[in-house]
């Protein structure tokens, strides 16, 4: 476990303990030890390239996910999952367990809205090439 040593709220030194998980240098941020985030690498859906190239991609992930525990708060409120929806940093909300299971269902029923399209799409192209 990697450890973190750096000033506090009060203007003291201390010293935390990043989960495995945590890549947040918090160093390089000069965080305070006692009010930060451990933060983990982001899961992010991106979409594919546009089939017709002259148009131009997304810069952006359609959905950014983060893992996030603050440093010293011991309240289920301080764990939680980030869920950002823009490019702006604020543009987002914040999970817990509940809204994570909310969240996977309405995936699921994403997903099966998407296969079907994909199968509806494939019968119009395949029908469309025998012509």
């Amino acid at each position: 476990m990697k450890t973190y040593t750096g000033p506090t709220v009060g203007g003291a030194v201390a010293t935390i303990q990043c989960p495995d998980w945590c890549t947040v240098d918090h160093a390089y941020w000069n965080d305070e030890a006692d009010d930060c985030w451990h933060e983990a690498d982001p899961l992010e859906l991106h979409p594919p390239r546009d089939r017709d190239h002259r148009r131009g991609n997304p810069l952006v992930p359609l959905l950014d996910l983060r893992l996030r525990l603050h440093s010293t708060e011991q309240t289920p409120d301080a764990a939680l999952v980030w869920l950002q929806y823009s490019e702006y940093r604020g543009d987002g909300i914040e999970m817990d367990v509940r809204g994570l299971d909310q969240l996977l269902a309405s995936l699921d029923t994403y997903r099966a809205g998407v296969a079907e399209m994909r199968e509806k799409l494939a019968a119009a192209e395949n029908e469309r090439r025998k012509r």
